[in-house]
């Protein structure tokens, strides 16, 4: 079955993460994200560029993301790029035509032996066992990381530890049970007739 194949293969992520060489990677913590869900992520990021601290994170939001919201992080300045939507994408009741493409954190260091932290809010989709890569530059003084490697087959993605410079990831599984408790169709038609009750 599709979900006992993606459990599986976040297990062999986590194995093969921890069966590497001592190499600190950036990843998002967990490696998944319910489908359909708002989650909260965090993005760890353990090291600088060698010796030298970080000053800067670029992460480059997916394509399949249309709502992501980053966190205030203490001391950092957060920026979020956007870019047209290739169509409206409904939200509250009104088209939304541009979306973020990037959120950038600077204005502050992140020395090579400490450990960064930064989260964010992201509708995650609805395709479950999609592998969501979400790359990430670090800039350190005059040099920078591109962590950016991705694997396009989402069945055996864990090989994407197999590359240089893996990108963070998150993989998309089967909730336990609606966000709100509720399919959203329920919540519509009791809304309709709480609607139309007399005041």
């Amino acid at each position: 079955m599709l979900i006992s194949r993606v459990l599986i293969s976040v297990g062999c992520a986590v194995a093969a993460l921890a069966t590497m060489p001592a190499k600190a990677h950036i990843i998002i913590e967990n490696m998944q994200g319910r489908a359909g869900y708002n989650e909260l992520l965090t993005l760890v990021v353990p090291h600088g560029c060698g010796a030298a601290a970080t000053t800067e994170l670029r992460m480059k939001v997916p394509p399949e993301i249309t709502l992501i919201v980053p966190e205030k992080a203490a001391g950092w300045q957060v920026e979020s790029i956007k870019r047209k939507s290739e169509k409206p994408v409904m939200r509250e009741g009104r088209p939304i035509t541009e979306v973020v493409d990037e959120i950038v954190w600077k204005g502050n260091s992140l020395q090579t032996e400490e450990l960064g932290l930064f989260r964010f809010m992201v509708g995650m989709p609805l395709d479950i066992g999609k592998v969501v890569y979400f790359k990430t530059i670090l800039k350190c003084q005059n040099i920078e990381e591109r962590w950016v490697d991705t694997y396009d087959n989402d069945a055996e993605y864990w090989r994407v530890w197999l590359k240089e410079k893996p990108a963070p990831f998150a993989v998309v599984v089967k909730p336990d049970r609606p966000q709100l408790g509720v399919d959203m169709q329920t919540l519509a038609k009791a809304r309709k007739e709480m609607a139309a009750q007399p005041k």
